[in-house]
């Protein structure tokens, strides 16, 4: 959880503010309360106040000595959040490590104290919200959809910092604490109770009477360190321990490849304390903390995410008023389509579907199911909720229930003729005040709408696949539109649960072009007889999540070539002929034939048949094909960015990041160009006097001044 907050030192009191910890002393029964309620936060998240507030609440709990202590929150639906990032994002790395210890030291005293202690976590507790829980003796969850709780902090860059790396591996074992820690995951009430983390789950109207019960009838106990034997094996026994921290290590280097340090940070600081005692482990912890949180790694990531809270109001900025949301349709029940009625009945609306026969239209239905049912195994959605989203959505062959809707998606294949025949049988249907979002990732909306009775209410709404893992939503303003339509669009974006980005409209909008014209300048490169290997190898090592063409043939080489044809022909430049020479022999991309590579055998070699069609003999190459590509993408981020279809760099670096992978710790193309600086024209034009003016720097490049002030 973060938030955006005026800078003030980590480690001084707000004297503008009421206190955000409160002791409440001794009922009649003899518990005590300590609760959490920071009034200018809607999260509780902790900052320098708070951390100095809880500790003389847990001083005055100690002076009391009630019978029992109950932690809980003042908020109605929130327990506690993690640290209050912008502040720490403006801190040195000494006042960090300062931070940390004193947390720690709070911690420590809650967890000292010589009665029981019940948290009692009424809503999210991530990060320090835990870590507070964690320093209680016992933890009683409500039992609600809403309520989560985990240690997201490796996701941001940085590790635990108030002894959650030490207190969850005494409390769950070393391999259940591992895999929270370094996988951030957030668990519901349910998966929270079967690993441990919280000791009961209750209705929440019966929480605050359930930890009062307990925190006068439990009684302290010794940290078992795992719930199995192997998993306390794996947690006191060197040998076993050894063996599960080197395992991990290997998963996060794979995964990682070395570019983000904070998951091997805080293994260091779990094996540290585990081996050495929780006061060596601490201190490894609030080390590891300072140096993280004050690396352009975490900053960036950071940075990224206060750009992603802030966008859900600012995406506003410009647009008419969003209409109310409560049905609607989807044309074409593919997998992209499937997945674009699942998020919306996930979002509470009513779904109506519709595709070219029954047998489609049942098939698009039992992946809505199956979906959903994934989701509610993985405590996405509870059961319950699970079967309720399913039952929103129905379809037929027909636009039968259209009628109703405020807003329809259509998702059919990208074609002109066929969206445009869409939109015209739509329109006999819909009331006029109804928007018509048309998912495309390349074709002009401006184009779509043309002929239509009412082209102002038609919008770009541009799905990445699988829709219900890509947080990203790419929202096209044609020309002429609406205010009103693209804000309603924008508005179901949100309600979907993704980030939305506004852009104008032209060919490949924003993330097709970029990504386009980086894929395009890797076939220049295969041309060039270097090995495709090679080329996607460079790229991963550099922090892509897949190399440009591998990506090409996940896509498809025909659909791929459909989109960055539009792209290319836009921009004058003239496609590489290796794809087309590549489709006519057969080779469609992974599932049709093969592509670049051969997935017919495991061990998907490179397709040879491409050098033969092109006939060159692959090469090591000594320049630097990162760069390259790379310098390639933002060059093309930055003309988009000139040619006003992105509005601010903010949207440009969202796009870039959550829609097509560009490595987040480098916090997006623009604030990656701000970071190499003048270094970054120049590299431009030494690509332009060695292959060609398409590498000339932009104006916006040229002008040598920083995207974000």
């Amino acid at each position: 959880m973060i938030i955006e907050k005026p800078p003030e030192s980590v480690l001084t009191t707000t004297a503008t503010r009421g206190p955000s910890v409160t002791f409440v002393p001794p009922d009649a029964d003899g518990v005590a309360r300590i609760v959490i309620d920071r009034p200018d936060d809607p999260v509780n998240a902790v900052d320098g106040a708070l951390i100095l507030d809880l500790a003389r609440a847990v001083a005055a709990a100690r002076a009391a000595h009630p019978k029992g202590l109950v932690v809980m929150s003042g908020k109605t639906d929130q327990f506690m959040a993690g640290a209050d990032f912008r502040q720490i994002t403006t801190s040195s790395a000494a006042d960090l490590e300062r931070a940390s210890r004193e947390m720690q030291r709070v911690m420590d005293d809650l967890a000292s104290l010589p009665f029981m202690t019940v948290a009692a976590i009424n809503g999210p507790a991530i990060g320090g919200g835990l870590e507070l829980a964690l320093a209680c003796d016992r933890r009683i969850m409500a039992d609600a959809p809403h309520v989560r709780v985990g240690s997201t902090e490796v996701r941001l860059g940085i590790l635990p910092a108030a002894g959650g790396t030490q207190r969850l591996p005494r409390l769950i074992g070393l391999p259940r604490a591992l895999d929270l820690i370094l996988s951030g995951r957030l668990l519901g009430a349910r998966r929270a109770l079967r690993t441990g983390v919280v000791d009961e789950i209750v209705h929440p109207a019966a929480l605050l009477r359930a930890a009062s019960e307990d925190a006068l009838k439990a009684r302290k106990a010794a940290l078992a360190g795992g719930a199995t034997a192997a998993e306390r094996a794996a947690t006191w026994l060197g040998p076993a321990r050894a063996f599960a921290l080197s395992q991990a290590r290997k998963r996060v280097l794979a995964e990682t490849k070395g570019l983000y340090p904070a998951p091997l940070r805080a293994l260091d600081a779990v094996a540290v304390g585990l081996a050495k005692g929780m006061p060596a482990g601490l201190e490894a912890e609030a080390r590891a903390f300072g140096e993280l949180a004050s690396s352009a790694t975490a900053r960036n990531v950071v940075a990224l995410t206060l750009l992603g809270l802030r966008q859900k109001k600012a995406v506003f900025d410009g647009l008419g008023t969003p209409r109310p949301l409560r049905n609607a349709g989807v044309v074409g029940l593919g997998f992209m389509g499937s997945g674009i009625a699942q998020a919306a009945a996930a979002a509470g609306m009513l779904v109506r579907g519709r595709d070219r026969d029954a047998a489609a239209v049942a098939k698009g239905l039992a992946t809505v199911r199956k979906l959903t049912t994934d989701a509610a195994k993985k405590g996405v959605f509870e059961r319950r909720e699970a079967a309720r989203i399913a039952g929103r959505v129905s379809g037929g062959s027909d636009l039968t229930g259209f009628r109703h809707a405020d807003i329809v998606v259509e998702a059919v294949f990208e074609d002109l003729a066929l969206k445009r025949g869409v939109i015209a049988e739509l329109e006999e249907v819909l009331r006029p005040d109804a928007v018509i979002a048309s998912n495309t990732s390349a074709l002009p909306i401006g184009e779509i709408a043309r002929g239509a009775r009412h082209p102002e209410r038609v919008v770009g709404m541009h799905f990445f696949s699988p829709v219900h893992k890509m947080p990203l939503i790419e929202v096209i303003r044609p020309e002429g539109a609406d205010g009103d339509a693209v804000a309603t669009v924008v508005a179901a974006a949100n309600a979907f649960g993704k980030t939305p980005i506004v852009v104008a409209d032209g060919p490949g909008f924003y993330t097709t072009r970029v990504l386009s014209l980086m894929i395009a300048e890797a076939f220049v490169m295969v041309t060039e007889g270097v090995a495709i290997d090679a080329i996607d190898h460079a790229m991963t090592a550099f922090g892509w999540p897949v190399g440009p063409l591998r990506l090409a043939d996940e896509v498809g080489l025909e659909v791929g070539a459909h989109a960055s044809a539009t792209v290319l022909a836009a921009r004058g430049i003239t496609a590489p002929p290796v794809v087309e020479r590549l489709i006519a022999e057969g080779f469609k991309g992974k599932g049709r034939g093969g592509g670049f590579y051969l997935y017919a055998d495991a061990k998907r070699p490179v397709n040879p048949r491409v050098y033969q069609l092109l006939g060159v003999t692959p090469r090591s190459t000594g320049e630097d094909i990162a760069e390259r590509l790379t310098l390639t993408f933002v060059n093309e981020a930055a003309r988009c960015l000139d040619e006003r279809i992105l509005r601010s760099p903010a949207e440009g670096d969202l796009g870039a990041v959550l829609g097509l992978g560009f490595p987040p710790f480098l916090g997006g193309p623009f604030r990656y160009a701000d970071a190499l600086g003048e270094r970054m024209a120049a590299s431009l034009e030494r690509l332009a006097a060695a292959r060609g003016p398409r590498f000339l720097p932009t104006d916006a490049l040229r002008a040598k001044q920083p995207f974000y002030k």
